[in-house]
């Protein structure tokens, strides 16, 4: 199925949750902020969000710094 992630096209399998595709594209779960179909997801849920075909997904990681 296909995905977009931060305005890209992005190819993963039936029932990958968020926190796998993250996984996949090596993100920092830890580190991240992540958008689903425009509505904010806790990251507690991460692991338990199931993706569907054509989600829109943006994801903002925190970089530290000075």
């Amino acid at each position: 199925m296909k995905v977009i992630l931060n305005g890209e096209p992005k190819e993963c399998s039936e029932g990958t949750t968020i926190e796998k595709l993250l996984d996949l594209y090596k993100i920092d779960k830890n580190r991240a902020a992540v958008e689903l179909n425009l509505q904010i997801v806790p990251r507690k849920e991460l692991s338990n969000r199931m993706l569907k075909d054509a989600d829109i997904l943006e994801v903002v990681t925190f970089v530290g710094g000075g």
